[in-house]
């Protein structure tokens, strides 16, 4: 199945966005301090580090589709994952800190256009 350069291309922007907002939210929480409570402190670390891991592999996809490398077919799957789990996350988390809503609507976004890329062809 072929999506032409275009989608390709929006698959990339799309990582390089997911990425950057996932670096924003946890870089913001880790400021937030955990107010006390081990229920919310656990959600709270636990989106802070998928926030991390999605970004991380946000940014690699995009590399690897950049550069037309056999392995992102792979990588964008992994990302898709990522950012599904990423996005649940920052979901529950969303009602305690406001930048995780948009940060789970960029994670969506980006697993969704990831996960068209099986298959695609520059």
């Amino acid at each position: 199945m072929s999506h032409g350069h275009t989608a390709y291309q929006d698959c990339i922007d799309a990582c390089f966005s997911c990425s950057e907002i996932c670096n924003t939210c946890s870089n913001d929480m880790i400021g937030m301090g955990g107010h006390g409570q081990g229920d919310m402190e656990s959600l709270m670390a636990r989106c802070i580090r998928l926030c991390r891991d999605c970004a991380d592999v946000c940014l690699l996809s995009a590399a690897l589709m950049s550069r037309n490398s056999p392995f992102a077919e792979s990588c964008c799957r992994l990302c898709a994952e990522v950012c599904d789990s990423c996005a649940e996350t920052c979901e529950a988390h969303a009602p305690h800190h406001a930048l995780c809503g948009d940060c789970a609507k960029e994670c969506r976004h980006c697993a969704d256009l990831c996960r068209e890329m099986e298959g695609a062809e520059v």
